[in-house]
C-alpha cells in the first residue's frame, strides 16, 4: 500500500508541475487521472507480481547529467548532418548488452535513444540493434559510449569483457 501511496504523491507532484493551470477543472482532471493511474496500477500488481526497485543514487544523478551533455553534443551533431555540413551515413550496429537485470537493459537501450542520431531499435537478452544517422556513432556505441556513463549499481561487467 505504501507503494501505491509514494506513486500517488509523485503523479500529482507531476501533475501540478507540468499543467501549471490551478483552475477547479483542470484540479479534477489531475485528480481523476491520478486515481485511474492507482487504479491501474493496484490492478496490474495482481497480474503481476514482478517489481523492478529503481534506486535513486548519487550515480543515478551522475548518470543523468552526463546523458544530458551527450544528447546536447548529439544535437548538435544531428543539426550539422541535416544542414549538410557532415554527411549522412546511416547504419545499423549489434552491441552486446552487459546486464542480467531487466531495468538497466531499458535504462541503457532507452538512453541510447534517447540520444538524437540513433535508435535502439530490438531489444534482446544479450543483444541490442540500434540504427545509427553516422558511422562515428555507431563506432561510439560499440566502444561502450553510453555503457560508460551507466549507474555503478546496474554496471556488471566491464567493457574491456565485452569486447574479448
Amino acid at each position: 500500500m505504501s507503494h501505491l501511496f509514494r506513486l500517488g504523491v509523485i503523479l500529482v507532484i507531476v501533475w501540478l508541475l507540468l499543467s501549471g493551470i490551478y483552475e477547479p477543472l483542470m484540479l479534477s482532471f489531475g485528480v481523476i487521472s491520478v486515481l485511474i493511474s492507482l487504479w491501474l496500477t493496484k490492478r496490474m500488481l495482481r497480474i503481476d507480481q514482478e517489481q523492478y526497485t529503481f534506486f535513486v543514487t548519487i550515480s543515478l544523478g551522475k548518470f543523468l547529467c552526463q546523458l544530458f551533455y551527450k544528447i546536447v553534443l548529439s544535437n548538435y551533431d544531428v543539426t550539422l548532418r541535416v544542414l549538410g555540413i557532415r554527411p549522412v551515413q546511416s547504419t545499423f550496429i549489434t552491441i552486446e548488452v552487459p546486464f542480467d537485470n531487466d531495468v538497466a537493459k531499458v535504462l541503457y537501450a532507452n538512453a541510447i535513444t534517447l540520444t538524437p542520431g540513433s535508435a535502439s531499435i530490438v531489444l534482446s537478452d544479450t543483444t541490442l540493434l540500434v540504427h545509427t544517422i553516422s558511422e562515428q556513432g555507431a563506432q561510439d556505441l560499440a566502444q561502450g559510449d553510453i555503457l560508460n556513463i551507466m549507474p555503478k549499481q546496474y554496471q556488471v561487467k566491464t567493457i574491456e569483457n565485452i569486447n574479448q
